[in-house]
């Protein structure tokens, strides 16, 4: 219960001075807020309950059923080193989907955001232990409706925080393609085991390019779905306003299938304002198959000179980006360049985003979204402790010091940058009246190498960025504006570049390939020209042979 030394420390919070003579009314106030409290923690209950062999868990104050007679979990188990040579896998399990779907016999993997009842779940970091997920994730449900195979769950960066790969615990996800290079984040252990073909699609998550990151670097078609679209129920949030989860996999129809599977409103997640029922997502499979005939003849493309634009794009990136749009006009598509000012604005706009709210969200401070709230992580997380800190590194902690700063220094900051996303959606929507998709390199620097796991947080934050000291970016220069605005956007490969050149360290390096990515943007829900997008570049060239 309330003291009056919690009133004072309440009061000093707020810098206001309590006259002596209302010390004891404040306190009866809090007396208020202690009984309300205590009133919704009981009901109906979050004491331990054993679940048997020594391991207890707090009862859900609201739980999505599972059936798990229908969809049994078998084989649970934490990969041994030797069965996780990428050390792309949180967890394994296997969970079969009803036959006759439409990813029937499609193995699926899910970032280690989303949760899946009864397999245990890291959100990339050991600052918790033993949080094991008492309901399945919407997206989850719906891949086994549809006869997916849940094969586990794919590693993420510590707390999903990072654009590269070196922050897991249990050491870096390599990339497919070259050891000892990024997979890139947050969404790492998708890209590194789809990539690698030990898995056939997966779901990621992103809130500033952390689905077309990996996909980029990994040699995958990633697609962020328009927000809201494909419903986040049961996945650990990082800020509600940016969070997204989104489908990748090998090959665009895949892609589309995945989406096809996981999209529509779900009755609970209130950030699919404009979302279909279920029933009314398109068929982008079926799209997709009956459309192959014209594959882009006559699509419009904007390229966007500001997304060329980056100090951090790297000239190979840039000359295949550019070589690969002009195999669209091979292919019956007319481009022109296009320009959107405010795009050079939206890595600024992110950060803030990003760090402000995230960075709430990790003390518990989840406010204003009607949804389902996963306490028994934050619970377990909540309060911090130096030690939790030491063993979430320097993307969590950074964040933890830029947000805390953040909001005590620029309290408007965040709604001035929210604002600022409008206008940047504004002034794409006016380009995209004139052209189906605008494309720039997804990623302006090929693969980087690891950071080593004990160089200090600067260190982790110049990995990522550029090498310019005016370039906020980096890594997430084109990838950051559609997080903002909402838009979809995908990426798809067109080819292999050397490594950047700082990561040259010998001369037998110049032999190293690493994947390349273009990124495309659509109008809001028109995933449909993005997969096709995808889908007509993919059946006319091999892009590993470009």
């Amino acid at each position: 219960m309330a003291t009056l030394s919690d009133v004072s420390a309440a009061a000093r919070k707020l810098s206001f001075a309590i006259p002596p003579n209302h010390e004891e009314e404040y306190l009866a106030l809090l007396g208020i807020t202690d009984r309300a409290v205590a009133a919704v923690m009981a009901y109906p209950g979050t004491n331990k309950v054993h679940l048997g062999k020594a391991k207890t868990h707090y009862r859900r104050d609201y739980q999505i059923p599972v059936d798990e007679v229908k969809y049994p979990r078998k084989d649970i188990h934490q990969p041994l080193p030797e069965d996780n040579k990428l050390r792309g896998w949180a967890w394994k399990a296997t969970i079969h989907g009803e036959p006759g779907g439409i990813l029937e016999g499609k193995t699926v993997c899910f970032k280690d955001t989303v949760c899946v009842a009864k397999v245990p779940q890291l959100f990339g970091t050991t600052a918790i232990e033993d949080f094991i997920p008492v309901s399945d994730a919407t997206v989850v449900t719906r891949v086994l409706e549809q006869g997916g195979i849940v094969v586990g769950k794919a590693m993420c960066e510590n707390l999903s925080h990072g654009p590269s790969s070196h922050s897991s615990p249990f050491g870096p996800v390599e990339n497919p393609y070259a050891k000892g290079f990024s997979a890139g984040g947050s969404s790492s252990g998708c890209g590194a085991l789809i990539g690698s073909g030990e898995v056939d699609m997966g779901v990621g998550g992103d809130q500033g390019g952390s689905i077309r990151i990996p996909a980029s670097l990994c040699g995958l078609v990633g697609l962020k779905p328009t927000f809201g679209l494909v419903p986040y129920t049961g996945v650990l949030s990082s800020d509600s306003g940016l969070d997204t989860v989104g489908p990748m996999a090998q090959t665009a129809l895949d892609v589309a299938l995945l989406l096809q599977a996981t999209a529509g409103y779900d009755n609970i997640d209130d950030r699919q304002l404009g979302a279909p029922l279920p029933t009314g997502v398109p068929k982008y499979s079926e799209l997709l198959l009956n459309g192959r005939k014209d594959g882009v003849k006559g699509l419009r493309i904007g390229i966007l000179k500001e997304g060329f634009a980056s100090s951090s794009l790297d000239k190979a990136v840039d000359d295949k980006c550019r070589s690969a749009i002009t195999k669209f006009v091979e292919l019956g598509a007319t481009v022109e360049e296009v320009s959107v000012p405010l795009h050079l604005m939206a890595p600024h706009i992110n950060h803030i985003l990003n760090k402000f709210g995230s960075s709430q969200t990790r003390q518990g401070r989840q406010v204003s979204r009607r949804g389902l709230y996963v306490n028994e992580f934050w619970e377990k997380l909540i309060p911090w402790t130096q030690e939790k800190y030491e063993k979430a590194k320097y993307y969590v902690t950074g964040t933890a010091m830029s947000g805390e700063y953040g909001w005590s220094r620029y309290p408007t900051a965040y709604g001035r940058a929210m604002n600022l996303s409008r206008r940047l959606r504004d002034e794409y929507n006016t380009v995209l009246q004139d052209y189906d998709v605008i494309v720039m390199p997804t990623v302006p620097q090929p693969a980087r190498r690891h950071v080593a796991y004990d160089a200090g947080p600067l260190a982790w934050a110049e990995a990522s960025r550029s090498l310019t000291e005016n370039d906020l970016a980096g890594i997430t220069s084109n990838t950051a504006a559609s997080s903002c605005t909402g838009h979809p956007s995908i990426t798809l490969p067109v080819g292999f570049v050397p490594p950047f050149s700082v990561d040259i360290l010998q001369p037998e390096d110049l032999s190293i390939k690493l994947p390349c990515g273009l990124m495309a943007m659509a109008k809001m829900f028109d995933e449909a020209t993005l997969i096709n997008f995808a889908d007509a570049f993919e059946r006319a060239f091999n892009w590993k042979s470009l």
